[in-house]
């Protein structure tokens, strides 16, 4: 059986690193990306089953990003993380069309229950 395609957008490496250790264990094929721009050209060469990302990218806002994404992708179901809780709402994220929202440092029960209903 094929595993779930994630990608996980991050400009912390170390944030990466525990995801992919996490994903792992989830059964799960993880792509990295440090950038919005690099995450754009995964999601037009690659089929993701999900897509986790920080708000706070090097360049581009994760949320621009990931509202790009969803334009582009329209049925990607999306986690949105973040150690800046007053950049922006749970509710302002989900309107954004997120489905899910998480404040580092994540609750990995409630992201394993999280991966598991997106995908």
């Amino acid at each position: 059986m094929l595993q779930p395609k994630v990608l996980v957008v991050d400009d912390e490496e170390n944030i990466l690193s525990a995801f992919r250790d996490f994903l792992k264990k989830e059964r799960c094929e993880m792509t990295a990306a440090s950038s919005a721009e690099e995450a754009m050209e995964v999601l037009a060469h690659q089929h993701m089953n999900l897509l986790i990302t920080d708000i706070r990218l090097k360049g581009t806002s994760g949320v621009t990003f990931f509202m790009e994404a969803k334009r582009i992708h329209p049925k990607l179901p999306v986690i949105v993380i973040t150690g800046y809780p007053d950049l922006i709402t749970e509710e302002a994220i989900k309107e954004y069309g997120a489905d899910f929202f998480f404040l580092k440092p994540l609750d990995l029960e409630k992201l394993r229950y999280a991966i598991r209903r997106c995908l």
